[in-house]
């Protein structure tokens, strides 16, 4: 059977080729929706309001901070349909094979940890409308996630379309009920200011977007090379947006108008008081939301396990290694979900923060090197080498500029395990984001001003699979080819 006519995705961490690329941007639009259209993003909305920050100044900081964020996010998307490959395995370009495993480590357990909270969330949601069986839901909740992410991209698009209409309206509806329901008026006339808490707001808002920045080419590499980058780009950008401000405006008011409940109560009450059953369909609808999102990280943490595997252990790339990998770590997140006790979530949420803070230096490397540095010039037969081809086992200056960059980031970090003295003398405002970024960019900026590319350039035209449109001619005729498409 051919691999584009099989139900369950054949692709794991390897190359898309030209005659299995599909989709359109309009998709993307709505697969990016609903990525942040979950009801955990509403928690999100709430930092400034528990630290007295008053709507206005809360929602200016949410728009803000989401858009600086979400930039980051979005310009890996162009890298999806240029390079054919998953966001994480694109790392050995600028940190080696091997190099680039401390990157991938943490992207698999942060992939993984999070779809524990999906399920809570999703189990918790159910419970809520039906009969107290945390449990059980549980076991069905990842179970039907790990199908979903074991058949693939396919399915999970189409999921996600169909989701992003009822998602939408929900959304409407619940907008509606806040405008009805809760004193929006007077909550906007609040206008409380405090800098600190502006600044956490902000900060919260931004590290939400740029923690997606992982997971983006692995979706976005189907599309058709042809497909401009700043048309993908832009549909990464304005689909999460949209989502991530609209309910984490929500959560804010919400904190305000309710601070004795927790957000996910205060909007199914919110839901209830206004009437047609807007509680219940929203618990309905964050249920379906959470497990597609919880697929998303299945599907996406076991690629980026694989790909660090990889580089030390060859292995081919089919469906059934990375239906197993998904299997795999299904079965352990779900017995996660049964044992952890529940006291132990707050600690386990900080410990995924701070692994977190692991791919802030990541993306500012790989951005800084797409764009700027090789803009984009690439050879993906080389990447896709356990040795790294002609970028090597180790790459120095990905991996000095990544280690000073988290290395000025630890006295920002701010969490319930470790709080960094500036993080503390900011009361708790969390900018670590800012600092690894900008250090880790101007880092690998410094230490790649002088090297000369031209040898390497030559290799990458030489290649079988290139990002310039240059295969070679006596390659073979099997060997797969992509168009070229160098970002502007």
């Amino acid at each position: 059977m051919k691999q584009r006519d099989s139900i369950v995705e054949a692709r794991s961490f390897d190359h898309v080729p030209e005659s299995e690329r599909h989709g359109t941007v309009r998709t993307q639009i709505q697969f990016w929706f609903m990525v942040n259209a979950t009801l955990i993003t509403l928690f999100t909305g709430a930092v400034g309001p528990a630290m007295g920050l008053g709507l206005s100044w809360t929602l200016l900081a949410i728009v803000l901070g989401s858009v600086f964020g979400t930039l980051f996010q979005a310009f890996h998307g162009a890298q999806g349909p240029h390079m054919g490959l998953p966001q994480m395995i694109q790392s050995r370009v600028q940190f080696g094979s091997r190099g680039a495993v401390l990157p991938l480590a943490a992207a698999t357990v942060v992939q993984f940890g999070f779809a524990i909270f999906f399920i809570q969330t999703a189990s918790s949601s159910l419970a809520a409308i039906t009969v107290d069986q945390v449990g059980l839901y549980d076991v069905l909740i990842g179970a039907v996630a790990v199908v979903l992410a074991i058949v693939g991209y396919k399915l999970l698009l189409r999921v996600e379309k169909f989701a992003s209409y009822i998602t939408l309206a929900n959304l409407i509806l619940l907008t509606l009920a806040a405008v009805v329901v809760l004193p929006i008026g007077t909550m906007l006339n609040n206008s409380a200011f405090e800098p600190v808490a502006f600044l956490a707001q902000f900060g919260a808002a931004a590290t939400y977007q740029i923690a997606i920045a992982p997971i983006v080419s692995d979706y976005t590499r189907y599309l058709p090379s042809r497909t401009k980058g700043r048309a993908v780009s832009a549909a990464v950008f304005g689909g999460t947006l949209v989502s991530a401000v609209w309910l984490e405006s929500l959560g804010a008011a919400l904190a305000i108008a309710m601070p004795e409940s927790d957000v996910i109560t205060a909007i199914h009450d919110m839901g209830d008081s206004f009437g047609f059953g807007v509680g219940s369909v929203t618990m309905a609808v964050a249920v379906v939301a959470c497990l597609i999102t919880c697929s998303l990280s299945f599907y996406s943490g076991s690629v980026s396990f694989l790909s660090a595997l990889e580089a030390f252990r060859t292995m081919k790339s089919t469906g059934k290694v990375r239906s197993v990998t998904i299997a795999i770590g299904g079965v352990i997140v779900i017995a996660a979900t049964l044992l952890l006790p529940a006291d132990f979530l707050g600690a386990f949420t900080a410990f995924l923060s701070i692994l977190g803070y692991f791919l802030i230096p990541w993306t500012a490397v790989n951005l800084t090197d797409y764009y700027i540095v090789r803009r984009g010039r690439y050879s993906i037969t080389d990447i896709l080498k356990p040795d790294g081809g002609i970028y090597g086992r180790w790459g120095v200056p990905g991996m000095i500029s990544y280690a000073l960059g988290f290395i000025a980031m630890v006295p920002f970090f701010s969490t319930a395990i470790y709080a960094g003295p500036v993080a503390t003398a900011l009361g708790g405002a969390d900018i670590a984001f800012a600092v690894g970024l900008g250090i880790s960019s101007c880092t690998y900026l410094l230490l790649t001003r002088r090297r000369d590319f031209s040898r390497e350039f030559d290799a990458v035209r030489a290649a079988p699979l290139n990002t310039l449109g240059e295969p070679q001619r006596s390659a073979p005729a099997s060997t797969d080819s992509m168009e070229g498409n160098v970002p502007v």
